[in-house]
């Protein structure tokens, strides 16, 4: 009896540590979006900062949703998400509004909804389904990772054709992280370097096109042409240097002020951030970011199921890159890819699909084993 109730699942019990820094990041995203929208006017600004507080409540919502949801079902629904996610990368190919170069927009009545947004959260749940469902007692061989790669290669490969290459690579990334994460021998990881090392030149000169050619070597050679291709991250750097230690303060960024940012309230949020609250400020929310990573892996290290498991890293794997991948691109550590800063980006898709994939992390929560 003693042994049946300690692996009873119990259900009811939320972490407020990762709800209260969610619910941090979202806020402190909130008021620095405030801040770059401020130098556009209060109507057009106000109403895109109406616009992601919209986008933020109905996140909440969403995430309540999810948490309240048995996780477990996913061992049922895990084939219906996954398809609508592909159905739904190839029907814009085909129906999907241009912006930017991308044709990775579905318009909805007068919303934009971005499947591969949607895509990201359905393939770390179609990998986790994967490696629950087929746990190996020692580490994964290259031929047992036939379904792996499909997974995630499927929806790589239409976000590609989309011309997304930031949206392709950051989702070969994370699901090869969820992969390595599972377990894969030495010699077969060897053999995928090989393989990536070999594909690499060769996707330059024939997958690329000249204008995602010219970013990678923006990132090469970022003081070629700073009033070109390397505009944004020049003045970006601007930004994040001047903002010193402590910062000029909120709504004094004269990056930020004379409009020297296009994308200021996107990809480039972060320079925002940097330059008003400086070294300190910045660094605070990367810690909060750690901190919520590192409470979503212990969530998972509580669960009562491989299933549960494997979320919670796949969701900390997806928080991680993208975390990564913008930070990095916007200090010029590595090429810009379009990838948003997580709850810090203005943005609706990439919004509900990030909270949806939270809200997962407290059901598993609710539902771990007691101990």
């Amino acid at each position: 009896m003693l042994q049946d109730s300690v692996n009873e699942p119990r259900s009811g019990s939320f972490d407020w540590g990762f709800v209260i820094l969610v619910m941090m990041l979202s806020v402190v995203g909130l008021i620095n979006l405030g801040s770059a929208l401020y130098s556009w006017g209060e109507s057009s600004g106000m109403h895109l900062m109406w616009q992601q507080l919209i986008w933020d409540i109905a996140g909440v919502t969403l995430l309540v949703v999810m948490a309240f949801w048995d996780y477990r079902l996913l061992n049922r629904w895990t084939r219906v998400v996954y398809g609508v996610a592909i159905f739904l990368l190839v029907l814009v190919l085909f129906a999907g509004r241009v912006i930017s170069g991308h044709r990775s927009w579905l318009g909805v009545g007068g919303l934009g909804i971005q499947p591969s947004e949607i895509a990201k959260v359905a393939t770390l749940i179609a990998l986790a389904r994967f490696f629950s469902d087929n746990p190996n007692p020692t580490e994964y061989r290259l031929r047992d990772l036939g379904w792996p790669a499909l997974i995630t290669v499927i929806p790589a490969g239409l976000i590609a054709a989309e011309g997304d290459l930031g949206g392709t690579l950051y989702l070969l990334l994370m699901g090869f992280t969820i992969t390595l994460f599972a377990g894969i021998r030495k010699m077969s990881l060897m053999l995928i370097a090989l393989v990536v090392i070999a594909a690499v030149p060769v996707g330059y000169f024939t997958v690329l096109s000249p204008y995602q050619k010219a970013r990678i070597m923006e990132f090469v050679h970022p003081s070629r042409d700073t009033r070109g291709q390397g505009y944004q991250v020049t003045q970006s750097k601007i930004a994040v240097g001047s903002g010193r230690w402590l910062g000029k303060g909120y709504r004094n960024g004269s990056v930020n002020k004379l409009k020297y940012l296009p994308e200021k309230h996107t990809d480039f949020i972060f320079p925002v951030l940097a330059e008003e609250w400086g070294f300190l400020g910045s660094s605070f929310v990367l810690m909060l970011y750690g901190a919520l990573m590192w409470v979503i892996v212990q969530i998972g290290e509580r669960s009562c199921d491989r299933l549960g498991s494997f979320l919670c890293v796949g969701v900390a794997i997806y928080l991680f890159w993208q975390v990564a991948v913008n930070v990095g691109g916007v200090l010029g550590l590595l090429p810009m890819t379009g990838v948003t800063l997580p709850l810090l980006s203005y943005g609706g898709s990439s919004t509900l699909s990030l909270f949806a994939a939270l809200g997962l992390v407290i059901s598993v929560s609710r539902r771990s084993t007691l101990f």
